[in-house]
């Protein structure tokens, strides 16, 4: 399959047009309605159906191409270069990116043994900031080797998350509702063979000439004149064109020789390219593994990141009573929930503001109470003006 081109030429912008298969389309007829997956799908497990494909067309134009590079020369790429899942999305911290989607569209592509379906993107490459990694590819190019990539998808804006028809399934699911987001060249195995960068190209416009009459027959009569005036040198290069063709003929012989000899030795030469191809496919498999194993490790590390830090929080509160860490609860569970971006000093704050506002809360109540004894004892004043009981029997005693 004609799976990439590029031109020779350099457009005047610097950039250089690319044409690029991002995924298959499986055929309807690969649903199982009974099992409700794809019976087709990619290495990745994914069934690319037409309806669902067509709908996120439009989000092609203006998505990225990145790769991935992993020498400074720029010429050496390895995968989506993605650093990080920060809010439920990708994040593509080592990734550069390389050139811009223009528009995108469903076509027939033909391979080796079949013609597909696929989506297909089409853009610009910045060829006058990654000459190397252009100049790579035309080599590569010239000895048969086609780039691998990898196309990247993500939620709408009206979704939390990619919707696939059935749900979500290892091997057989169907994304229904999703956009483009990305195209990735890749230097390890693609997760869809067919989605390979299909050409890389440019279109150089002859710029316009306009001139008056008057201009043309002035250059017309120079260049007669020209002609006139060197007539003979051109009469003596023509006598030197003969000789040389004459030498030519016989460098013509001994060429012709040489690739008889070196048509002798091209059965070798094709094997020794057989081996390097092998060679170089064993090589991505053990990438591959590496890459893999990557992923497993970046996941370890960051669940262990998370337990040391909610193991930090235990220790910053474990001074404090059930009942005073009652005043953060909240904040407790949302910091257990996402540990890696909590506040450890957000929770300890929030338990001391609690206990400072029950500490003035029975305070208030403790001076209400010295202040209503007080009052009380205003209240038992005795009254030396009372009543004074008198003996009416002893004429003797006085009241006063």
């Amino acid at each position: 399959m004609r799976t990439f081109e590029i031109s020779s030429k350099q457009n005047r912008n610097g950039k250089r047009n690319f044409k690029v298969v991002l995924c298959k389309i499986h055929p309807d007829s690969c649903v199982d309605e009974v099992e409700h997956v794809g019976t087709e799908y990619n290495i990745n497990g994914i069934t690319w159906l037409r309806e669902y494909c067509e709908k996120a067309l439009p989000s092609i134009n203006g998505m990225s191409l990145r790769c991935e590079f992993i020498d400074d020369a720029r010429t050496e790429i390895y995968g989506h270069g993605d650093t990080d899942i920060i809010d439920g999305e990708p994040i593509f911290e080592d990734a550069t990116m390389i050139g811009t989607f223009t528009k995108g569209y469903i076509g027939e592509i033909e391979t080796e043994n079949e013609t597909i379906t696929a989506v297909i993107g089409e853009g610009e490459i910045d060829s006058s900031c990654y000459h190397n990694f252009c100049e790579k590819l035309d080599k590569e190019l010239a000895d048969g080797i086609n780039p691998s990539g990898s196309v990247e998808i993500m939620r709408t804006a009206e979704n939390d998350g990619i919707v696939y028809k059935y749900g979500y399934v290892d091997k057989g699911r169907i994304p229904m509702e999703f956009n483009f987001s990305g195209y990735a060249l890749l230097g390890i195995p693609a997760a869809d063979k067919d989605a390979k960068l299909l050409e890389l190209n440019e279109k150089l416009k002859e710029d316009s000439i306009s001139m008056t009459e008057n201009e043309i027959q002035n250059i017309v009569a120079k260049a007669a004149e020209c002609f006139s005036n060197h007539l003979s040198e051109i009469n003596q290069c023509k006598a030197d064109c003969e000789a040389q063709v004459a030498e030519a003929n016989e460098a013509k012989e001994a060429a012709v020789s040489e690739l008889n000899e070196l048509q002798a030795s091209a059965a070798e030469i094709q094997k020794a390219l057989d081996e390097a191809r092998d060679e170089l496919s064993k090589k991505y498999e053990e990438i591959e593994g590496l890459y893999t194993e990557l992923e497993a490790l970046r996941k370890e590390l960051g669940e262990a990141k998370a337990r040391e830090r909610v193991g930090e929080l235990s220790s910053a509160i474990e001074g404090f009573s059930d009942e005073e860490k009652a005043y953060a609860q909240e904040e407790i569970d949302a910091f257990k929930a996402n540990p890696v971006e909590g506040e450890i000093n957000a929770v300890v704050s929030k338990i001391y503001e609690g206990i400072g506002k029950n500490a003035k809360a029975e305070a208030e109540a403790e001076a209400d109470k010295v202040i209503s004894e007080q009052n009380a004892a205003k209240d038992e004043v005795i009254d030396i003006f009372g009543e004074v009981l008198v003996d009416e029997g002893n004429d003797d005693i006085s009241i006063f």
